[in-house]
């Protein structure tokens, strides 16, 4: 509902709610020492406690909500994420239970809970009723890689945008039928009507504990077995402008966060086979598409070659047609110190690298695009952006027409905060005027 009313994506939402919880627990323990405090001091807290509703009842809303504070705090949630989501919802309703007995109505403090509950059922409701009667039920057909992602393909009539995530309940008893998992959507939008079926939606999930490590066994089982699932959504994703204004684009992704910048590849080949209006012809220069990957597993590097590869061939293809096309350099990193199974060839050396064949040192192409893979480096992303947008702002010298930048990252949290204050340092040079615009999206790994 507030995302509703502010216009602000609820994964957007989620740092204030995280330091509203904090800001609630401080203030509580600043409001229950000093009663506890000054009883002791009195000699009467024994009778306090067994004559007064308020001491116990405070006490059982305390402790739960320490426990949904502490277990919230990232490094612990993310280690015990199976535990805390199995139980927050419980101790949740604990917490709400006993604060509202502990009130007692004291200054109409009732009327408080009541109003809140009737808005949050009837968001609550609106959603789940927007979900069945929109959306309706679909079919999820599981692939197990041989990099060890799960590939959920799902045929449907739902709109999206690149970047965006929807909530996806399986409806299967053992895969948490009363809880939703949020995964980002990995492929581009392609209309119904000119492709003559649904488009499908496809997601990239890494196998943990849990569901996903359930999703693995049952792919692994039986492969292209379908599930039925209810997905609610989408959310989130590229914010205006979107893609089609932007000259140069950035994207960087790391680990499973490689199906995040596959959806922006799909995106740039959708721009790419529409001619753009001539009230939008663009300076007779190519758009610039930047794509970096980086993972410490070598089947994960295995596994994005091959699907961009696929996506770049389709681009050469289509870029000599469009007024849109984009010039494409892709850019794999593989961490893992280990070198078994990978090998350098020459750049005159087939292209085509798959599971279990080694990975080339470089790749190149004569059309459109090219691809290098580098070992044993990590991407250096402050001057990789620099370096971007300082190419940027030649090419907008040169066609006389400053250029639009989007940036673009899907990673563990390190990633995110090196290209966000990458992209702030280079905010500078926007406001001296070099380039007319640098936009960042962020796509974390975690809620």
């Amino acid at each position: 509902m507030i995302s509703g009313v502010t216009g602000i994506p609820h994964e957007k939402l989620q740092v204030f709610h995280h330091w509203t919880s904090y800001a609630m627990f401080v203030l509580a323990l600043v409001h229950t020492f000093p009663f506890i405090i000054y009883h002791i001091w009195k000699g009467d807290m024994m009778h306090q406690w067994k004559t007064s509703v308020v001491y116990w009842t405070g006490v059982a809303a305390l402790v739960s909500q320490t426990y949904l504070t502490v277990m919230s705090l990232p490094s612990i949630r993310n280690r015990f994420y199976e535990v805390f989501k199995a139980t927050h919802i419980f101790v949740a309703v604990v917490f709400v239970v006993f604060f509202f007995l502990h009130c007692d109505f004291r200054l109409s403090s009732w009327d408080y809970f009541i109003a809140s509950g009737v808005i949050y059922f009837l968001s609550l409701i609106a959603s789940h009723t927007r979900t069945y009667l929109m959306h309706g039920i679909h079919n999820a057909t599981l692939e197990l890689l041989p990099s060890g992602l799960v590939r959920v393909a799902v045929p449907s009539i739902i709109k999206w945008t690149p970047g965006q995530h929807v909530f996806v309940r399986f409806l299967t008893p053992d895969l948490h039928l009363l809880t939703a998992h949020p995964f980002t959507i990995s492929s581009a939008y392609r209309n119904p009507d000119e492709i003559g079926k649904a488009s499908e939606l496809v997601f990239y999930i890494k196998t943990r504990s849990g569901v996903t490590g359930r999703l693995g066994a049952m792919a692994s089982k039986n492969p292209g077995c379908m599930k039925k699932i209810i997905m609610e959504g989408p959310y989130g994703g590229v914010s205006e402008p979107h893609m089609a204004q932007f000259d140069t684009i950035l994207v960087i992704a790391g680990g499973s966060g490689g199906g995040f910048s596959l959806a922006m590849v799909d995106e740039a080949l959708r721009l790419t086979g529409m001619n753009a209006p001539v009230s939008e012809k663009r300076a007779p220069s190519r758009r610039k598409l930047q794509v970096v990957f980086s993972t410490r597993d070598h089947a994960m590097a295995d596994w994005y070659i091959e699907e961009i590869e696929s996506r770049l061939s389709e681009s050469t293809m289509l870029s000599a047609k469009s007024d849109n096309a984009f010039e494409t350099a892709v850019s794999v990193h593989v961490t893992d110190q280990r070198t078994s199974g990978i090998s350098s060839v020459s750049e005159s050396d087939d292209v085509k690298s798959t599971a279990g064949k080694a990975l080339p040192a470089e790749i190149s192409t004569t059309g459109s695009f090219s691809l290098n893979v580098h070992r044993n480096a990590r991407p250096d992303i402050p001057g990789l952006v620099e370096r971007t947008v300082s190419m940027a702002h030649v090419q907008g010298t040169q066609y006389q027409k400053k250029q639009r930048i989007g940036v673009l990252v899907c990673g563990p949290a390190s990633m995110l905060h090196d290209t966000r204050n990458a992209t702030a340092l280079a905010q500078a040079r926007v406001f001296g005027g070099e380039v007319e615009e640098l936009y960042l999206h962020t796509e974390p790994f975690v809620w």
